[in-house]
């Protein structure tokens, strides 16, 4: 990536620095940089400050206000933002490294090991949690939440915390579940599930968790049949029981009401779906409210499955929305070579009909989706920003772009959504004390826009810098490739 020069990273923004530009970043090699003259949106809900300075040292915040309160210090790097918005960076409440956004992370949903060998996807991505990183800041993502994945994953989040080409990570590593899926089982090296189908199990596979360094225990939690469910809802509270034991939060997959409520009374602290079957009620809504938890809906995941199947069923190579040319070459290529994939498939599946299905069920379930978000942030429950990034078509980066505009699309404000995207994110990981809002002290981790995202959240998308621990960049120094104009 090339160092941008002094004055010339975008011409709306003019980095006084041309000395620090020689450095490899804009602003390595000074001890202090302040970004003056834009607009601060801390990220808390409070009233953006207009003509304010952000004041940066050692990678931490040390005063965000009026140019009275914050007066630039002598030597520091100024950064010219007039005109700008700056915002927190933006947390992704749900991810998966351990997935690659497209089928071959997935191979439960379409089994191609002579075009796709699982055991050799999952030790690539292993070798280079790197590539997703970066789409991550490409994109101005600054911390993800890994809700689920292999046991290397747990390693993430001490690997990137003191990186400035890195995201912080939490990670919840092996998801324990009454349904696995064995084509995502590998080896014993490289598998995504954990079994709780007896108390024995519950603790084992909690302790196991604990050993590897999970932060959290994640249930995937699919609705029983009628003639297992007081068996597997003992389970889950057995897991709830045993995660509160190991000082471990709960966290839960589960997409339908009767299993999201039976997730929030075994002590769930973050539900990584919507409720898709039904309205939530009364009572989802005072549970969720009652353990201080966070809901994270996932509006797009379904919708961007049902384009991976569709483009595989018809060979229709799909084109992702990627205005900062943030996903890495390696992903494109896949997405590209559709045929492949078609091959695979026998004659009767390539038929469309069941595409129209699939869009069908998915018109339902975004439709009580919307609503449910809409009741969840209207009854003063926290919702967080979350893609569910890594499986087929939600792709590392900027599918965050495209889930919160599906919020805005449900009916809720832009300035909330930036919140969601935000602070309630930081909660989501228990990082808030570090970042997710800009205050004094926090690491300085924030982006940098040329329009208003509290008007509408599309402004994510005009994207021009990002800072990650007090290193600043343009943008297009982290894409992948410069998007066609």
């Amino acid at each position: 990536m090339s160092p941008p020069t002094a004055c010339a990273v975008r011409s709306v923004i003019c980095l006084l620095l041309a000395a620090g530009a020689a450095t490899g970043t804009a602003t390595h090699g000074w001890s202090q940089t302040a970004i003056v003259g834009g607009t601060v949106i801390r990220g808390d809900g409070s009233a953006p400050i207009e003509n304010a300075t952000v004041v940066v040292q050692g990678g931490r915040l040390v005063c965000v206000g009026p140019p009275d309160q914050c007066p630039v210090p002598a030597g520091a790097a100024e950064v010219d933002a007039t005109g700008r918005f700056v915002t927190p960076g933006l947390v992704d409440a749900h991810v998966h490294f351990s997935q690659t956004g497209w089928i071959d992370g997935r191979p439960d949903g379409l089994s191609a090991p002579e075009l796709y060998p699982y055991l050799e996807t999952s030790r690539t991505l292993e070798a280079d949690p790197g590539r997703w990183h970066r789409s991550y800041l490409c994109t101005g993502i600054t911390a993800v939440f890994d809700v689920g994945g292999h046991p290397w994953t747990t390693k993430l989040p001490a690997a990137a915390e003191e990186s400035p080409d890195a995201a912080h990570v939490r990670a919840a590593g092996p998801l324990i579940t009454h349904a696995t899926r064995t084509a995502l089982m590998a080896d014993d090296e490289y598998y995504t599930f954990l079994p709780m189908d007896t108390p024995e199990e519950v603790r084992s596979s909690v302790a196991k968790l604990v050993d590897m360094g999970s932060s959290a225990v994640k249930v995937w939690y699919l609705r029983p049949g009628a003639d297992r469910q007081v068996e597997l809802d003992q389970r889950l509270m057995e897991v709830g029981q045993a995660a509160r034991e190991a000082g471990l939060d709960l966290i839960v997959h589960a997409t339908s009401l009767r299993e999201a409520k039976t997730a929030l009374r075994a002590g769930a602290k973050l539900l990584v779906h919507s409720v898709q079957d039904e309205f939530v009620d009364d009572e989802f809504l005072a549970l969720l409210r009652g353990n201080d938890g966070t809901y994270a809906p996932t509006l797009v995941v379904g919708a961007n499955w049902t384009r991976a199947v569709a483009a595989f069923t018809l060979d229709l190579p799909p084109a992702p929305d990627d205005p900062g040319g943030c996903v890495d070459p390696g992903t494109l290529d896949k997405l590209a070579d559709t045929g492949k994939l078609q091959a695979l498939l026998p004659q009767a599946r390539r038929d469309p009909e069941g595409i129209y299905r699939r869009l069908e069920r998915g018109g339902a379930s975004a439709a009580v989706m919307a609503e449910n978000i809409r009741r969840v942030h209207e009854s003063g429950a926290r919702v967080a920003t979350a893609t569910d990034a890594g499986n087929p078509m939600t792709l590392h980066g900027p599918s965050i772009y495209n889930e919160m505009e599906a919020m805005q699309s449900a009916g809720i404000p832009a300035h909330d959504i930036v919140v969601m995207s935000t602070r309630n994110g930081a909660i989501a990981m228990n990082r808030l004390e570090d970042f997710g809002t800009l205050d004094p002290g926090k690491i300085a981790d924030l982006l940098i826009l040329e329009e208003d995202p509290t008007a509408d959240v599309a402004a994510f998308r005009s994207l021009t810098h990002v800072m990650r621990a007090g290193v600043l960049r343009a943008q297009e120094e982290l894409a992948w490739r410069r998007p066609a104009s």
